[in-house]
């Protein structure tokens, strides 16, 4: 359980979360995105907040039988399917590969298409818990060169120390319950 922290996040901000395993990463970002409710504590947002949230279980709520056009046509029924397919092919769906069903795709195929799902809606931050687990190299370069030109904050958890490295600006340390600036780098907080 996590006590006595404050943080605020404001455009443009790009924070990465360092902790061992079980040190309450994940349960911080869930609090951020309301997904956990807080106890004793208060909760501001901004009048224009939109969140894009990206955690392991996403891949488990994807539509197996849905094709990557349909998944987001789904959120934005109003939209032009070749707006959606220009912009699949930027998550590397292109051609028949956007339109077949998902069931025999990758684990990093998944993986890609539920980060696709959070950017589509155009969220004006990014909470991202782990999102290079099954991604290839070239898609975590892809992942990498889009936060660095995402123009919104980003609160990032990743076990990648090279994306960590090139996408964000300030480190927080999650360990024994609280959340504290750490001054290192990512590899120095390795070692």
């Amino acid at each position: 359980m996590l006590s006595g922290v404050s943080l605020s996040l404001s455009p443009g901000d790009r924070i990465g979360l360092l902790g061992k395993n079980g040190a309450g990463k994940s349960t911080l970002l869930k609090s951020l995105t309301g997904d956990l409710p807080l106890m004793a504590v208060e909760r501001t947002e901004g009048a224009h907040l939109k969140i894009g949230y990206f955690d392991q279980q996403q891949l488990e709520v994807l539509d197996l039988d849905a094709s990557p056009l349909l998944h987001l046509q789904r959120l934005s029924p109003k939209a032009r399917d070749q707006e959606i397919l220009d912009f699949l092919g930027g998550f590397n769906f292109r051609g028949d590969r956007a339109k077949e069903a998902i069931r025999p795709f990758s684990g990093g195929e998944k993986a890609r298409l539920a980060l696709a799902n959070v950017v589509w809606q155009a969220p004006n931050v990014l909470i991202l818990d782990e999102p290079t687990n099954h991604l290839d190299l070239d898609m975590r370069h892809a992942l990498e060169v889009a936060l660095q030109n995402y123009a919104g904050a980003i609160v990032l958890v990743s076990h990648d120390r090279h994306l960590l490295r090139n996408s964000v600006e300030q480190l927080l340390l999650v360990h024994d319950g609280a959340v504290s600036d750490y001054s290192g780098d990512a590899e120095s907080y390795e070692k």
